[in-house]
């Protein structure tokens, strides 16, 4: 399955991110996102990606990912 850079999938309770094919499942503590201008200067930040070190997953096969949406769906 192709996805692109970023992917964001939440149901509230778990949340799955897929960066560049890298899945992370675990260890989100929080979600920031920032926009410039096309000076660079900053426009906007939204708080986007804190990781637990210690509870951090990385899992480079993105399958992981597809199952994880799947137990989202309730199809687990």
């Amino acid at each position: 399955m192709n996805f692109p850079k970023l992917v964001i999938a939440s149901d509230g309770i778990r949340t799955g991110v897929l960066l560049d094919g890298v899945f992370i499942g675990q260890g989100i503590e929080r979600l920031e996102f920032s926009t410039q201008n096309k000076d660079g200067e900053l426009k906007s930040t939204i708080r986007f990606m804190d990781l637990s070190v210690g509870a951090a997953k990385l899992d480079p096969d993105s399958s992981r990912f597809s199952e994880f949406l799947e137990k989202l769906s309730g199809k687990d």
